[in-house]
């Protein structure tokens, strides 16, 4: 009956999920751990079901750099992946999360960036998901039961996380962590990325002068 049928897959969204190597991501994680307890040393207790941050500026501090760097590499990669024209970016916020036992990150974006994403630095077991929502409103009008769960029916999607793991995601993207449930700290790094220059020259309309009238 059909001489053929193409499925379009429009407006995609991309998550970027990079994975450092074992001898890369080992070491580096003990480090930031070690230093993530000095900056923890006087941190209130944390209570069931409750999650500790630091201030977000860590990318600024020097027992951070190496995994900044990683943070610009993986972000540095995303943005040849969209072939946008830029003349830099900048890390705006990058902070600490500890979740223990009990602890989670409830659905929420980050406004006025262009990428955020999270680095992992130890994810206990059954804590090893982030979980992104749907973005398209309309979506949620109808969502009838299938045979099989795939990407083109459902609310939201979960991608696996482990230690040495980087995710990199649009900052409009709805996402949250569920609880940990084990005794384990969840500890992740957060981020967020910004054009440098976006109001000198990015966010000039991106349409050239035309003759006659033109509106908008």
């Amino acid at each position: 009956m059909f001489e053929k049928t193409t499925v379009h897959e429009l407006f995609p969204t991309p998550v970027w999920v990079v994975d450092l190597r074992p001898d890369v991501h080992g070491p580096l994680n003990l480090k930031i751990i070690e230093a993530i307890k000095v900056l923890a040393s006087a941190r209130p207790t944390i209570k069931p079901g409750e999650t500790w941050q630091t201030d977000p500026y860590i990318h600024r501090l020097p027992q951070f750099a190496e995994v900044a760097a990683v943070i610009r590499a993986g972000a540095k990669g995303a943005l040849e992946f969209l072939q946008i024209e830029y003349g830099a970016f900048e890390i705006t916020g990058c902070w600490v999360n500890i979740n223990p036992k009990g602890g989670l990150n409830t659905r929420h974006t980050h406004p006025n960036n262009f990428l955020s994403g999270v680095y992992y630095v130890q994810v206990p077991a059954g804590a090893d998901r982030i979980v992104f929502d749907d973005p398209r409103a309309q979506a949620m009008t109808m969502l009838p039961r299938t045979k099989k769960y795939s990407k083109f029916i459902g609310n939201e999607i979960g991608v696996e996380v482990r230690a040495g793991r980087l995710v990199l995601f649009p900052a409009w993207l709805s996402h949250g962590v569920p609880a940990n449930p084990n005794e384990l700290e969840r500890i992740s790094i957060s981020f967020n990325i910004m054009f440098g220059a976006y109001t000198e020259t990015m966010s000039r309309p991106l349409w050239r002068g035309t003759v006659g009238p033109r509106i908008g």
